[in-house]
This record gives C-alpha cells, sequence and structure tokens, in this order.
C-alpha cells in the first residue's frame, strides 16, 4: 500500500486534493534504489547534441527511435491496484499526489489489466508563458504554487516502463521498439489527453537531421533519439546562443596539465554611465574549450587580473581571479532557467559594479539572473565589446533595469561550525556562519591560520557558498589541506 511506500505526514496540501513533499518522502528504499539507479544509469548518460552534429553522428541506414523532446521535469510514476498513485523524484525523494493529470492516469490504469508498474515520465505545461513556451522553470514554479487552473494544465508524456507486475524492463534498453510499443498500448499517443507516448517513429538513422528540421520548425522542443539495439539516447535541441564578458577565471590542474578550467562570465546593463558598467554575473563555462585554449587563456588573462570584490571559489574550493572586462565570448546552451532548480525561488546571482576610472569591482549584492543550461564555449568574440551592447543582459531578459546601489544591512548571523586545531603553539580554525540577510551570500567559511614565529603571523581567509552541504564541503577541503600529521582538534 502506498501507506508503506510514502511518508504522508510530509505531504503539505496545495490545491484541491494536490499535495506535495519537498523531499525524503519515499518510504520503499528498494523502489528508490530502483529509480535512483535508472536516473544514474540512463536519464543522466543521455547525450546533448546540437543540429550541426546530427549529419556526422548519424550517417547509416540503421534503423532509430526518433521522439518529440518536452521540457519538463523528468519524474517517476508508481502505480499498485488498491493503493493512489504517486509521482516522485529519486533519490531526493520528492513526491506528488493528487494531481489532476495522475489521477486521469490512475483511472486509465485500472481499466488495464495490470497490477502495478513503474513508469518514466516528464511532467510538462503545454502552455505559452510571456509569449514563450513554458519550460522546466515554469513546471518547478507552478506544481509548488500553482492555482487549480494551473494544475489542470499538467499533462504526462510516457517515455519509458521500468518495473511492470514484477518484471524487470530495464534490460528493455538495449531492445527498446518492445518498450515503445508497450508505450503505445497502454498510453497511446493523443496529446489532447492528460497523458500520452510521445510523438515519434522508427527511421534510419541517416533522415533524422531532416526530421529535426521539421518538428522543430512546426514548434517543437527538439528531438530524443535512441539506439533500438543498444542503450544510448540522445537530446538534440536548437542551440541558443548568449555573447558574455568575461570577468574572471579558475586556473588549475586537468588531466594532468595545468591552466584555465573555467571562465566566470557576466552580462551587462543598460549603459547609463560610461566610466560605470553595471555587470549581472551568468555563471563559471569550463566546457568546450581544448588544451591548448585553456593554456591560451592562462597566459591571456593573468596580466589583466584585478583585485576580487568578492571572495568566490569554484566547487573545487579554487579561487576565482578577477581580471578587466575585456574578452566578450560566445556560448552556446540548450535553454535558460529562471528559477532556482527544485523550488519556485528566482536564481540568484552576484551583481558588480565596474569603474573604469579606478579600474575595479564593487560588490552590489546578489539579484535575479537566469542561468544557461548546459552552457559551452564557442568562440571569442572580437567584433564586439560592451560599450555598444555587446554582452546585453537582454539577450535572456527583457527590459533589465540596474539594481539600485543601497548599503546591505548585517543582519544577524549564527555560527553552525567551529572547529579549532593546535599543533605546538600553532593553531588553525574553521568557523562557518549563517547569515540572515536576502541580500548576502547566506554562508560563509573563515580560515584562520596563526603561526607566530612567521614573519605575518595571522593569515585569514574568506569563501563563500550558497547551500549548507556546500559550505560543509568547503570547511572539509580546508581540512583535509591543512590539517596532516602532528595537530589535534581542541
Amino acid at each position: 500500500m502506498n501507506a508503506e511506500k510514502i511518508d504522508r505526514s510530509k505531504l503539505v496540501p496545495k490545491v484541491n486534493d494536490y499535495q506535495i513533499a519537498t523531499s525524503q518522502a519515499v518510504l520503499d528504499i528498494v523502489l528508490l534504489g530502483i529509480a535512483s539507479d535508472y536516473e544514474s544509469t540512463v536519464s543522466r548518460k543521455m547525450i546533448s547534441l546540437n543540429a550541426n552534429q546530427l549529419d556526422r553522428r548519424f550517417p547509416t541506414s540503421e534503423p532509430i527511435l526518433e521522439t518529440t523532446k518536452f521540457d519538463g521535469e523528468g519524474i517517476f510514476i508508481y502505480f499498485e491496484r488498491g493503493s493512489e498513485i504517486f509521482a516522485f523524484n529519486a533519490p531526493s525523494g520528492r513526491v506528488r499526489v493528487g494531481l489532476p493529470a495522475l489521477k486521469a492516469l490512475e483511472q486509465h490504469l485500472l481499466t488495464q489489466n495490470l497490477q502495478k508498474g513503474l513508469f518514466r515520465a516528464e511532467l510538462y505545461l503545454p502552455l505559452e508563458i510571456s509569449g514563450r513556451r513554458a519550460g522546466i522553470a515554469d513546471v518547478l514554479r507552478l506544481s509548488f504554487n500553482g492555482t487549480a487552473e494551473d494544475l489542470n494544465a499538467f499533462k504526462l508524456v510516457m517515455i519509458d516502463i521500468i518495473m511492470l507486475d514484477g518484471k524487470d524492463l530495464r534490460g528493455n534498453q538495449t531492445d527498446f521498439e518492445k518498450t515503445w510499443n508497450l508505450l503505445g498500448g497502454y498510453f497511446g499517443s493523443d496529446p489532447a489527453r492528460a497523458f500520452f507516448r510521445p510523438e515519434g517513429s522508427i527511421l534510419p538513422e541517416q533522415q533524422v537531421a531532416d526530421r529535426f528540421l521539421q518538428k522543430t520548425s512546426a514548434g517543437a522542443e527538439g528531438l530524443v533519439i535512441r539506439r533500438l539495439r543498444r542503450a544510448e539516447v540522445y537530446k538534440v535541441k536548437p542551440q541558443l546562443s548568449i555573447d558574455a564578458i568575461v570577468i574572471g577565471y579558475v586556473e588549475g590542474e586537468y588531466e594532468g596539465q595545468y591552466g584555465m578550467t573555467a571562465l566566470l562570465v557576466a552580462l551587462t546593463y543598460p549603459l547609463e554611465n560610461p566610466q560605470t558598467m553595471t555587470l549581472q554575473t551568468l555563471l563559471r563555462v569550463g566546457s568546450g574549450f581544448t588544451d591548448a585554449q585553456r593554456a591560451e587563456w592562462l597566459t591571456l588573462l593573468s596580466q589583466w587580473k584585478v583585485e576580487a570584490p568578492l571572495a568566490m571559489t569554484d566547487n573545487d574550493g579554487r579561487p576565482i581571479l578577477f581580471v578587466k572586462p575585456v574578452y566578450i565570448v560566445e556560448l552556446n546552451c540548450e535553454d535558460v532557467m529562471v528559477n532556482t532548480p527544485g523550488s519556485d525561488r528566482d536564481n540568484r546571482t552576484q551583481t558588480f559594479v565596474w569603474n573604469t576610472a579606478t579600474e575595479s569591482y564593487q560588490f552590489l549584492g546578489l539579484h535575479p539572473c537566469p542561468r544557461p543550461i548546459f552552457a559551452t564555449f564557442l568562440r571569442v568574440r572580437e567584433d564586439k565589446d560592451w560599450l555598444n551592447g555587446g554582452a546585453r543582459l537582454e539577450q535572456i531578459l527583457p527590459n533589465p533595469q540596474p539594481p539600485q546601489m543601497e548599503p546591505t544591512l548585517g543582519g544577524a548571523a549564527e555560527i553552525i561550525r567551529r572547529e579549532v586545531y593546535q599543533k605546538g603553539d600553532m593553531v588553525r580554525k574553521l568557523v562557518i556562519l549563517q547569515t540572515h540577510n536576502p541580500e548576502a551570500l547566506p554562508y560563509v567559511i573563515y580560515w584562520t591560520d596563526f603561526s607566530p614565529k612567521r614573519k605575518s603571523p595571522l593569515d585569514v581567509s574568506v569563501s563563500y557558498a550558497y547551500t549548507l552541504e556546500r559550505a560543509h564541503q568547503l570547511g572539509e577541503n580546508l581540512i583535509q589541506t591543512n590539517i596532516v600529521r602532528g595537530w589535534k582538534k581542541v
């Protein structure tokens, strides 16, 4: 029964019968384990392609399955006769019950000769929002805080059958035509229904480029392409191109070499004063570079370094080195996401002002900014500069208004971790603070190194994190690097 598979005490009522638990609500560890395994061995192995790669990647007459791609949230659906159907995510354990599309699917499955099943589906919205196709950010936002009308609009695209009446169908990844036929038999292909198998066909792979052009010209999101005799899945969408200005970089080792590992790029607000430029951080991009380009970027950027306005690091704790805004680069990405994944909260990034007179940055705080999905470096745009809007924020955000410069209030802060280590008369200390100011980075990590015999006895470094998990990871990195033989925790 579902009462044994999900923790109903974590469900939060939303609208009518719809309820959602944000995480850790799946009690059945076997069910969650099967879904998590599928997530890691199938969903996360999906290969992203752009349209220009199709002819080279699929040149033969081998039959492949192409299906229409939908920009929604991948979910699992568990059905068991005699229990309420529910949708969940793995491994997070987010659970949804009572969604109108789920109810419709349950009523349909009860008419089939089935006892139970585990399905993979895409939860999506066939809507236009602000003149654009609804995407995953809209799915997340409206599934958390939508109206009854919003919830009624959700549909389920049934894309795989994982378990069926006790039979494990994961082996069909290497014979997917069987699953494709089962999906058609159980769910049909009528997009007017609340649930359906995506439109698709089996054709010679050399025809897939024409099919992609045909579908995207008609307004489709893209294609999902499956090999029928081996477990290979590809997704292809028209690529978005964004020109952004480089404001920093990370250097370090990669595959036994040393060079630039990522660029920190930003977009510009409309220019109000030629002596000051307001910049909105976009992201760190580390994909799309050759080894030669990484070495070249390190040489180029090292001559433009300036003082960092804010201590920032990459995911491995390496510092971001700030540079003068000299180079504009072109990035490719699949899409842009407005909200932080898994919530209805705006994605927020750092905002800076670059002063051309003092050649320095000033940190203004955190402000909303869409985030590119699967961004890669394409090339340097030597033909563009920021004065003529070469890296403008309008590329991804209509009518952006520069944030006002206001003093940031200190607000309350609490110590959530404090560790002190001693070796003789030397002391090293880790302190992690959580701030409670919405305009500040939520976690601050201080590392203090005191050695009375050094020329400069006291050395303090500061780093920042958006999540508690990331803050603890940065703290562990500091401890593993600096606390070795002879140090004792006190």
